[in-house]
């Protein structure tokens, strides 16, 4: 009985997921979710007209999904990790399945008995060792898998009037030799373009503005600039400060007590000569052990919190300007500090500001006029007959050149960014008019481009590639016929009360 049962399993995963689990493919990764509306009732998880599909039917679905997964994935599959997605698939699957089948009896599809009879019966998982129908081996497994012949002849029935309802759709899609010649150029076209890309947020280097243009600017746009200032106000605050020195004797973290002592001893000799009168200078350049700074008399310059070592950071700010610190221990080693001075936080006023933001604005705004006059100069000598390229020579402009574009959705330029449009316009461009007078807008730049070579596919190519495309696209115009169409049908029959959902009782919280 086992093996009949084994045998069946297998059968019945060919049936639902090679078979039609075509189907399970248009709806992998689909949005939309089950909505919280009327619900089946008892232990019920989709219901319509007199279909009822219980956890029993959700959880076979799953499980068979399940399997192809760890199949195809083999160690990298993770239950755990899946197991919300494998959810919401399966009871998708399941209630796409009836949506189906319901439609194809409403259009007067059906199955007759001979179809299933002739179903059943070539399967070779209900065949003995002579190839002929084992009745037995059909009996078990519809037993023990469905409780009954009658139940699993209807799902296998159901599932039928599901493909007939898929092929009816299939039907109605079709590739014209147009789109299939049309996608498979725009899979092998290349070309390459120059350009002349002009920055709209810096003037180039060399053309700063004066201080005199600057100053005007600042008493035009006073009020603006004030504003502009108090909403940057935190830019403009700065830290309280220390000048301060010190002098290191290296020690590490894990050196043993007489290392610490003999290091203590040279630290407290180095204090003991600065109190006594000698310079903190002279005292560092001979006994520091910190190169970067031995050379400095152990200067460390002005410092805000957060920028030096946490220990002498807190010597440094809790010192008054001319205080010499004990001997302190920090990861680098034993330091004696002495703070120079002290700088309170502060803010900087609009005063002291205001020339360097009405400098930004003022060469920003310039730089943007800049920009679109020459832009307007080159697309206007493009219109008059002009190349790209001499407009760009005869005002000095430099002119870049991509290396080899394939179209592609996002319009990524080399060099430039995204521009579908641009990339688009380079496509339509021939060598008859290579220049395009159109200003594209990319990121921070004004662009404009010339085309330098087309690359067109020969007819040999293209017609390898016209084949592969139209099957691409019937497929993918098949798809997106089929998933419409389920989902308009299964809002009308939501809306209507006919459909019901609980996905309370099969989907995972996580």
């Amino acid at each position: 009985m086992l093996d009949s049962i084994r045998r069946g399993q297998r059968w019945l995963t060919l049936l639902f997921v090679s078979v039609i689990g075509v189907v399970f493919v248009f709806f992998m990764g689909v949005g939309g979710g089950f909505g919280r509306g009327s619900r089946p009732s008892g232990n019920a998880v989709v219901e319509l007209g007199d279909v009822r599909l219980e956890v029993s039917d959700f959880q076979r679905i799953r499980a068979q999904q399940e399997a192809r997964y760890r199949e195809q994935l083999g160690d990298q599959f993770d239950a755990d990790a899946t197991r919300a997605f494998l959810d919401s698939q399966a009871l998708r699957s399941l209630v796409e399945a009836v949506v189906l089948a319901d439609s194809a009896r409403e259009l007067g599809l059906h199955v007759s008995l001979e179809e299933l009879q002739r179903l059943v019966r070539s399967s070779p998982s209900f065949q003995n060792e002579s190839g002929k129908f084992d009745r037995q081996a059909f009996e078990s497994f519809a037993s023990y898998e469905y409780g009954s012949q009658r139940v699993f002849l209807e799902i296998v029935r159901r599932d039928l009037l599901r493909q007939k309802m898929i092929g009816l759709l299939y039907s109605q899609a079709s590739i014209s030799q147009a789109e299939a010649r049309e996608a498979a150029l725009y899979q092998l076209e290349e070309v390459r373009v120059a350009y002349v890309a002009l920055d709209t947020d810096q003037l180039p280097a060399g053309e700063e503005l004066g201080d005199e243009e600057v100053q005007a600017y600042l008493d035009a746009h006073g009020d603006e600039l004030q504003a502009r200032y108090d909403e940057r106000l935190a830019e403009f605050q700065i830290p309280e400060k220390a000048h301060a020195r010190h002098i290191l004797i290296q020690l590490g973290t894990d050196a043993s007590d007489e290392a610490v002592a003999e290091a203590h001893k040279k630290a407290q000799e180095a204090r003991g000569r600065i109190v006594a009168g000698e310079s903190f200078d002279q005292v560092a350049r001979e006994m520091s052990e910190d190169a970067g700074s031995k050379e400095a008399g152990g200067d460390l310059g002005f410092f805000a919190r957060g920028e030096n070592a946490p220990t002498l950071e807190q010597a440094a700010f809790a010192l008054e300007p001319g205080d010499l610190s004990d001997v302190i221990r920090s990861d680098f080693g034993l330091h004696v500090v002495r703070v120079e001075a002290r700088e309170p936080a502060s803010t900087r006023p609009f005063q002291e500001v205001g020339l360097e933001l009405a400098r930004a604005a003022a060469e920003a705004t310039a730089a943007e006029e800049r920009a679109r006059e020459l832009a307007e100069q080159l697309a206007a000598a493009v219109r008059s007959g002009e190349s790209l390229e001499q407009a760009a020579r005869a005002r000095e402009l430099t002119l870049e050149r991509t290396g080899t574009l394939h179209r592609r959705p996002d319009g990524f330029v080399p060099g430039l960014g995204g521009s579908p449009e641009l990339l688009g316009t380079a496509f339509i461009l021939t060598p008859e008019a290579a220049s395009s007078p159109r200003i594209f807008d990319v990121g921070s730049r004004l662009v404009l481009i010339q085309l330098l070579e087309r690359k067109v596919p020969s007819e040999e190519d293209l017609a390898e590639a016209i084949l592969a495309q139209a099957e691409a696209l019937l497929d993918e115009k098949r798809n997106r016929l089929i998933q419409d169409w389920i989902d308009t049908r299964r809002e009308k029959l939501a809306a209507s009360g006919r459909l019901l959902i609980n996905p309370d009782l099969v989907i995972s919280d996580s």
